[in-house]
């Protein structure tokens, strides 16, 4: 009797070690909501299939999803944003997808601080399959409440290939001084 409830447990383990992307991202999504909107403490993550990045300037919250299928994640992720009691809803204005299979911006009900959760989807087999930036923006956006017309994303090019340069000496610089140098009494002594 022992040995068969130890090999069940031995073969649920690699059930239990593979993590559900669609599970991932609903925790991933949570977890930035809550670092942008409640100031909780969420760092850089490095999931199995999901990825959290922190920005500061503006304070933002991007999650990235490798694994799973696209529409099973893009639903546990809207149902991680829908569950916030910040009560967001889709903004009036829709964006054209581009490359992906839709883009879509959420935005919180109008308060005293306003939040935006763009959500990208990619087509089956597009990588990555998801992401979701969650930020604080300073004036509620327009787009959030009235009807602009279709918007287009600006595309981003990528960095050209930058060729060797080849290293030439130069005389080293000097040190600049530092800002509390300058102040009376906290400088160099004049000798």
């Amino acid at each position: 009797m022992r040995l068969l409830i130890l090999a069940g447990a031995l073969l649920a383990l690699p059930n239990l070690a593979a993590a559900d992307p669609a599970q991932e991202a609903r925790s991933a999504t949570g977890a930035c909501l809550a670092a942008v909107i409640e100031g909780a403490p969420v760092d850089d993550i490095e999931g199995e299939a999901v990825t959290i990045r922190r920005g500061a300037d503006p304070v933002s919250c991007t999650v990235r999803v490798t694994g799973g299928e696209p529409v099973v994640i893009r639903e546990a992720v809207l149902a991680a944003i829908k569950r916030r009691s910040d009560l967001f809803s889709p903004a009036r204005t829709r964006w054209e997808p581009g490359l992906l299979a839709s883009r879509e911006t959420y935005c919180n009900i109008p308060s005293r601080r306003s939040f935006v959760a763009v959500v990208a989807t990619s087509k089956p087999g597009g990588m990555p399959v998801l992401s979701v930036t969650v930020s604080e923006t300073p004036t509620r956006d327009v787009r959030c409440d009235q009807d602009q017309g279709l918007q287009t994303a600006e595309v981003v090019p990528e960095p050209a290939a930058v060729a060797p340069v080849a290293q030439t000496s130069t005389p080293p610089s000097k040190a600049k001084k530092s800002w509390l140098q300058r102040l009376p009494g906290f400088g160099r002594k004049a000798e």
